[in-house]
């Protein structure tokens, strides 16, 4: 089992958290199978949550950027699995569609 990291320390917006994420998302096995280069994550606001597989090119968007930093803010770095993000499925859907990749 891999050993845990302590993201504490890390500035928020660095190269360290951007490595972070990347590391926690590339060891933790995926439930299902899931394209390379893309990863899961779950828009978790309001009564309603989905599942969206988003491709790692998506981790420069600027918006998207936004979200991770909220998620970090309100779930911590500790969550297994698929990345929670704090914001309703209709809003995630714009931002990836507004930028195709």
């Amino acid at each position: 089992m891999a050993k845990a990291r302590n993201f504490e320390g890390l500035k928020k917006g660095s190269i360290g958290m951007l490595r972070f994420i990347l590391e926690k998302l590339l060891s933790t096995p995926p439930p299902v199978k899931v394209k390379e280069g893309h990863f899961v994550v779950i828009a978790t606001k309001g009564w309603e949550s989905r599942r969206f597989v988003i491709a790692l090119a998506y981790l420069n968007h600027p918006e998207f950027l936004k979200l991770l930093k909220q998620a970090e803010e309100e779930f911590g770095f500790s969550q297994e699995g698929a990345l929670a993000i704090p914001c309703r499925p209709d809003e995630l859907q714009k931002i990836l569609c507004v930028q195709k990749l």
